[in-house]
């Protein structure tokens, strides 16, 4: 039992994968959170009453979808923990595509710099921008570096999704394991699931 655990496609494989895309999809959302708090870009602003008034840009706002798709990377590990098959394939696509849409952001701003980022907080309105504004590059690189785990992990679940071990099958009810037990690859996989010999045959 031992030897087959090891052997590719056995579900020490497959917890293995399984574990490295919720550690990677937690590692973006990290990297998500620093990145929104860190600062992105400062310049000073010219008010209409109280003169020149620096403001420091974070990155929640000069990029507001950072704390909102950190959150959608933590329920995507739900989701991939709870789903199965063509599902579970489906969760990958979406987590892939929303590393491939960090990665646009990030380089979009590396290509624009911060031009395009409205004023900080603090600043009145009616307020106008004097002087250079000056951009930090850390903010984007995280970002950039939370795209390629998603990505990463995304193409992981969507590459590997049906030997990946799930709730779904360990926690089925006993009629839905029954129906599964005609087709001997699925026979195989459930026994896997549960932790017990597919070739005993008691």
């Amino acid at each position: 039992m031992t030897e087959q655990a090891s052997e590719p496609g056995h579900p020490a494989t497959s917890a293995r994968a399984l574990w490295s895309v919720v550690l990677l999809v937690l590692a973006a959302a990290l990297l998500l959170w620093a990145a929104s708090a860190l600062t992105w870009a400062t310049a000073t602003f010219r008010t209409p009453f109280s003169g020149d008034v620096p403001s420091a840009v974070s990155g929640s706002v000069a990029r507001p979808e950072l704390v909102p798709l950190a959150l959608a990377g933590l329920a995507a590990i739900a989701a991939v923990l709870a789903t199965g098959g063509p599902l579970r394939r489906v969760v990958g696509v979406l987590t892939a595509l929303g590393g491939l849409l960090l990665g646009w952001r990030a380089v979009s701003w590396f290509r624009t710099g911060p031009a395009e980022v409205p004023p900080g907080p603090g600043v009145p309105p009616g307020s106008a921008q004097i002087g250079v504004q000056t951009a930090a590059p850390y903010g984007p690189l995280l970002v950039a570096l939370a795209g390629l785990a998603l990505l990463a992990a995304g193409v992981l679940v969507a590459a590997r999704a049906h030997r990946m071990p799930g709730m779904g099958a360990r926690y089925s009810a006993p009629g839905a394991r029954k129906q599964s037990r005609g087709d001997p690859d699925k026979r195989l996989w459930d026994a896997q699931d549960e932790g017990t010999d597919p070739t005993d045959e008691q």
